[in-house]
């Protein structure tokens, strides 16, 4: 191979590099800021359900025009009389019930802590996969589970003596929406690779839809009594906080390697952290500091491996 062509893939190959990035980044960002959001809407007069299921009907459409598109394929209809009905029981696992865990904690725990509670599923999905396939974690695996959870305690310990004993119950509700997201991760694995990632999550996200709205039919919740800045902020969530970023994540994934593409999620709570402590006013003190140093540590070293 000449030096000339060697110069061209090197630059393709940077070229795609900082593309990947910047589309990753973008979508860390899009996601991180979650949190936040819907602490915001809970000042607007909402609850658990109206934000999830203005999140849902703001999202779905889109997913929805994507299932449509893909269904003119014979073959993609095919792989939908297979394996439809197990994406639709995955996605409501996935996109219902971890999702609604996730905001109901939020009503009582801080987002910083909500989100790094969230960012420790890998150490649930190693759990799981011992527990339930044997694949026994590396001794050091253990030990980086064990300092993202050290992590948190230090996090919980100083919440619990300035907001309440509400921490404990809204750390127990993340950590359970937690472990559903590992449980939906590992069941959707096998799925996707018979499906597809597009139309798996079409799937997925119409029939999470289909679940939130019988939960709202089911609930006490007063859609005439939505406020317009909730309605706006749940439409927000649903397509700049849900939508989009997963295309961008989904895009970033084409361009950069796993280990790449794992590195720029960790940026995730430390961008929740900065929201917080700017837009809610959230205190931001060394206990979070090294909480966040070492739940992120964890997080990277149980990927890296």
């Amino acid at each position: 191979m000449s030096t000339s062509q060697e110069r061209i893939e090197g630059s393709i190959d940077s070229k795609r590099y900082l593309r990947g990035m910047c589309l990753a980044l973008l979508g860390a960002l899009l996601f991180s800021i979650k949190p936040v959001l819907i602490k915001i809407a809970y000042l607007n007069g909402g609850d658990a359900t109206s934000i999830m299921t203005l999140r849902a009907l703001s999202s779905l459409p889109i997913y929805l025009v994507v299932l449509f598109l893909l269904c003119r394929n014979n073959e993609v209809r095919q792989k939908v009389r297979l394996h439809g009905w197990q994406a639709a029981l995955v996605g409501i696992l996935g996109y219902y019930l971890a999702s609604y865990l996730d905001i109901v904690a939020l009503s009582f725990i801080s987002a910083q802590l909500e989100r790094l509670l969230i960012f420790l599923f890998p150490s649930l999905v190693v759990a799981i996969s011992w527990l339930w396939f044997g694949q026994r974690p590396t001794r050091s695996t253990i030990i980086a589970v064990c300092i993202g959870y050290s992590g948190i305690a230090l996090i919980v310990a100083h919440d619990v003596t300035s907001l309440g004993q509400q921490v404990w119950v809204g750390s127990a509700l993340a950590i359970a929406s937690a472990l559903v997201f590992a449980i939906y991760l590992i069941l959707s694995k096998g799925i996707i690779a018979k499906m597809g990632s597009q139309l798996f999550t079409s799937i997925g996200m119409g029939s999470a839809g289909i679940a939130i709205i019988c939960h709202l039919l089911l609930s006490d919740s007063q859609v005439t009594e939505w406020s317009y800045p909730l309605i706006i902020l749940g439409i927000t969530l649903g397509i700049f906080c849900t939508v989009i970023p997963s295309y961008l994540m989904a895009a970033a994934m084409a361009e950069l390697s796993p280990t790449q593409f794992s590195l720029t999620a960790n940026i995730g709570p430390v961008i929740t952290a900065l929201a917080a402590v700017i837009v809610l006013g959230e205190v931001f003190t060394v206990f979070h500091g090294l909480g966040m140093g070492l739940v992120v540590y964890s997080v990277y070293h149980i990927n890296k491996k």
